[in-house]
């Protein structure tokens, strides 16, 4: 009994100091991720009553009339307000908060698109030269706040005109005014690829990270160029991805993956079909890629969704392998994605990561009280949460995210907590019934949309076993999936959470 007590005890000690030699010796490191700026040239900022030229209201401003912070037209609104996109002043608080926070001492910022405003991009006589100005325009504010830093840009849709449309045939021209604004981030290699499809891989040496920025906007469902055709890869993007991520699985490297658009679901859309961006083809596609090389794949990063939210990915054994983080947005307008979303108070956010493998090991999300900062005529940004502390997970990785997604279903505590900052602590946050919450838990751990549907029909299924006898739960799962919208083929084969 002694030797056991004596070998568990010896065991013991090894696995604590296994643990913590990694820790000791990791190089700590932070970086930027801010995302859709959406910077409105047409906003002074003195209380403007319709948003741009108007068109915010007809494409997506579905909730003007009853969004938080509604204001009288008159009131001085300088940092914007809840009903349009950034205003001047708010884009220039943004990126002067990074600056207060961490100075120069990051080893890079992620820049993950649509920096003009959303209506911008709409067809019009001088539509292609606004959406040049507005980028234009916060490229040079980010070179002028941080002058010796690397900076990786990605295209949105809202960046090229018309919007999302950026797969023009045998022209690039897009790619080629873009690459002239950011040619001071991207060494020629870089430059090279950028200026073929929108995308690029910048090689950290010093720090074994490969840093994959991708042009989702090929796989939008609004990109008519790449919908209406048959093409698996379009701009052959695929292919390029999958060539850097064999050279850094080669090279025992690591990779970050980051881009505009997600794959997945919307988690915010709650009506009778689900939302998502990317066509299934690509999604399908993406997702693959993504579980062949997740060992090498360290963490995906994308915006777009003005939401704070993440997904996670799993192998065909269910095991948890890889996860993407999605970012809010500096706009605070809601994203005119689906109705009803509502929107968000501006957000930043700063990671921290281990710089010998590229682990993530937290975050800080950023946040202003857009209400407060009209009211006081100034910008107080401050920190909303601390990823470790308000999950109580050691680090960012696919099991801990696995763990939060479950944990939302079991612990009122955890889902109310990640519900409020996925609307970035803006008041007045709609109810969120079981069905929400359960739209907001699928969405996280299924990528696939058919998984998407099996999960939430598996959990209706499921409560309406606990409510009812067997001729009423056959009946309220036909009736959901009516409601729903989704085949009755999906009831055969349905994975178990």
């Amino acid at each position: 009994m002694a030797l056991l007590r004596l070998a568990t005890t010896l065991l013991g000690l090894v696995v604590i100091i296994c643990h913590l030699t990694p820790t000791a010796r990791a190089g700590i490191g932070y970086f930027w991720h801010v995302t859709d700026f959406h910077y409105d040239a047409n906003l002074t900022g003195a209380g403007d009553g319709s948003c741009g030229n108007g068109l915010n209201k007809k494409n997506g401003g579905v909730g003007n009339n009853n969004n938080q912070g509604h204001q009288n037209q008159h009131v001085v609104e300088r940092f914007g307000s809840y009903r349009c996109d950034s205003t001047w002043q708010l884009v220039v608080s943004a990126v002067q908060a990074m600056k207060s926070i961490t100075g120069e001492d990051i080893e890079f910022l992620l820049w993950t698109g649509d920096s003009a405003a959303r209506w911008m991009a709409a067809p019009g006589d001088d539509g292609k030269s606004r959406v040049h100005d507005a980028v234009s325009a916060v490229s040079l504010l980010i070179r002028r706040y941080f002058p010796g830093t690397a900076v990786y840009p990605v295209v949105g849709g809202a960046d090229v005109w018309p919007r999302g449309q950026t797969s023009f045939g045998n022209t690039a021209q897009p790619y080629h005014e873009l690459s002239n604004l950011w040619r001071v981030w991207l060494p020629p290699e870089a430059e090279a690829t950028f200026k073929k499809g929108g995308y690029y891989v910048i090689e950290q040496a010093r720090l074994q990270l490969h840093l994959i920025a991708l042009n989702t906007n090929y796989y939008s469902e609004v990109n008519h160029a790449t919908a209406e055709n048959d093409d698996m890869d379009p701009g052959g993007q695929f292919a390029w991805f999958e060539s850097i991520l064999l050279k850094a699985r080669r090279r025992r490297g690591t990779v970050y993956i980051f881009g505009h658009v997600p794959p997945g679901i919307y988690e915010r859309h709650y009506s009778r079909q689900a939302l998502h961006w990317f066509q299934d083809r690509f999604n399908r596609k993406y997702l693959n890629m993504v579980q062949s090389y997740s060992d090498v794949i360290a963490g995906q990063f994308f915006g777009h969704a003005h939401t704070d939210s993440f997904r996670v990915i799993y192998d065909d054994n269910g095991r948890p392998i890889s996860w993407i983080l999605l970012a809010p947005a500096v706009s605070p307008r809601e994203p005119g994605l689906a109705e009803g979303t509502g929107p968000n108070n501006p957000a930043i956010r700063l990671i921290k990561f281990n710089t010998n493998d590229g682990q993530v090991l937290d975050y800080s999300q950023y946040y202003l009280n857009l209400t407060e900062a009209n009211a006081i005529g100034r910008a107080e940004w401050r920190r909303a949460y601390n990823f470790t502390q308000l999950y109580k997970m050691p680090d960012v990785n696919p099991i801990a995210l696995h763990n939060v997604a479950a944990a939302m279903l079991t612990h009122p505590n955890v889902f109310q907590n990640y519900y409020t900052v996925n609307h970035m602590l803006r008041d007045g946050l709609p109810y969120c019934g079981s069905l929400c919450r359960q739209v907001h838990f699928c969405s996280a751990t299924q990528i696939d949309y058919a998984d998407y549907d099996d999960c939430i029909v598996t959990a209706l299924m499921a409560s309406s076993r606990s409510r009812a006898t067997s001729w009423k739960t056959n009946f309220a799962t036909i009736c959901w999936r009516l409601l729903l919208g989704i085949p009755f083929q999906f009831v055969l084969g349905n994975k178990l959470l």
